[in-house]
């Protein structure tokens, strides 16, 4: 009997017989497709079973029915290790709901060193619901509340703890409780490296996305030459010279800021950049103002784009660029304007510092995206985030 085309009915059986460990862990692949509710008792029993506890887990977990979720819940005191890892998130990737009694008792146990798994799958199953907001901050008050005799160890666990479910909540948007969380972090006697990571995610939670991932809602542009896959924005074509610069520009206006996105140059005889504190120019599809550079030979600059039509600011030493560098891979870029001075980063290192001299040089504009006229190329923008630093 082939797994593949058996019922329901006759998965069950196999699973209850003394076939082989890979009939029986096809069963369960198959159980994950078609399973219902006979059988999850026979799944169930499996979660004990070191060799196909995790294709049982992985059965029940898409099992749309309470039942499922019951038996793994069923399952939390009765297992350790590996298998109750496993379990805890099972339980976080069905976002059970009813499972938040059960994870808190077991995080509860100090012998069973399930603190840091429980609390991430505790704050996941929370965090695209509101309403269990309270239930949630009962639960993370009640393990971060460590007296000074607990030993570091747990101490350190609970923060990473802390750390990593903040992390997830910004991720699926519920910040305003990953904010109260990294606060009390911050507040605590974390180590200073945990401390330092919390003040960062904290800086990350109260940025505003200018890219959604799957549109392009709010920029305006040649669309020709623009288009989104993959969660990015890709410029240009590999198929095609690029005739003129073309530039794709997000409708709203920022004065003093940190923009941080990630971008990858396809071609390496292409050109791109981010223009920033820039305007249309009229008539044209040129942009004018300044323009964080992408393209060889001139990586981390600041390009005046159509206005001066130079490089501004002081320049790293081009060996400490390409010891970080990644030209053909996807990099990080921060730019910080704040009033005068303008700062770039690609992964981190200082590219160039600059101080603006001239009072008639605006300091506010639109963020924009380049495509530079010349051969098939492509630039690829993702993770667009930017840091409003204007005084309020």
């Amino acid at each position: 009997m082939s797994p593949e085309k058996s019922s329901p009915a006759e998965l069950v059986e196999l699973l209850g017989s003394d076939a082989s460990f890979e009939f029986k862990a096809r069963a369960c692949q198959r159980l994950a497709v078609v399973g219902n509710e006979q059988a999850i008792p026979s799944l169930a029993k499996l979660l004990g079973d070191d060799r196909l506890s995790d294709f049982a887990r992985s059965a029940l977990e898409n099992i749309a029915l309470p039942a499922a979720g019951a038996v793994l819940i069923e399952a939390l005191p009765k297992l350790n290790g590996r298998l109750l890892a496993g379990v805890v998130n099972s339980l976080a990737v069905r976002q059970e709901k009813a499972a938040l009694g059960g994870l808190i008792e077991l995080a509860k146990d100090p012998v069973r060193g399930m603190r840091s798994g429980v609390l991430a799958a505790i704050g996941r199953i929370a965090a695209t619901d509101a309403s269990m907001e309270d239930q949630t901050q009962r639960a993370l008050a009640m393990l971060s509340s460590v007296s000074d005799s607990r030993s570091e160890a747990a101490l350190l666990e609970i923060a990473h703890a802390n750390l990593a479910t903040s992390a997830m909540l910004i991720r699926v948007g519920n910040t305003d409780v990953a904010i109260r969380m990294l606060k009390s972090l911050l507040s605590s006697n974390a180590p200073a490296h945990i401390r330092e990571a919390a003040q960062e995610l904290l800086r990350n939670s109260q940025a505003i996305s200018l890219f959604d991932g799957h549109s392009l809602d709010g920029w305006k542009g040649d669309l020709s030459w623009f288009r989104v896959f993959d969660r990015a924005i890709i410029a240009g074509s590999m198929t095609k010279e690029i005739p003129q610069n073309e530039f794709l520009v997000d409708d709203r206006v920022f004065e003093d800021f940190e923009l941080r996105l990630q971008f990858r140059l396809v071609n390496p005889k292409g050109n791109g950049g981010i223009q920033f504190r820039s305007k249309r120019v009229e008539g044209s599809s040129e942009m004018e103002g300044y323009q964080a550079d992408i393209a060889e030979g001139f990586w981390g600059g600041i390009y005046d784009e159509s206005r001066r039509k130079t490089f501004l600011g002081t320049r790293c030493d081009p060996s400490a660029l390409v010891a970080v560098l990644k030209p053909d891979g996807w990099n990080c870029y921060t730019i910080r304007c704040e009033g005068p001075h303008i700062r770039l980063w690609i992964n981190g290192l200082l590219t160039t510092d600059f101080m603006e001299n001239d009072p008639a040089i605006p300091r506010s504009g639109h963020i924009g995206l380049q495509i530079h006229s010349g051969p098939p190329s492509e630039v690829w923008y993702r993770e667009i985030q930017i840091e409003d630093l204007s005084p309020r």
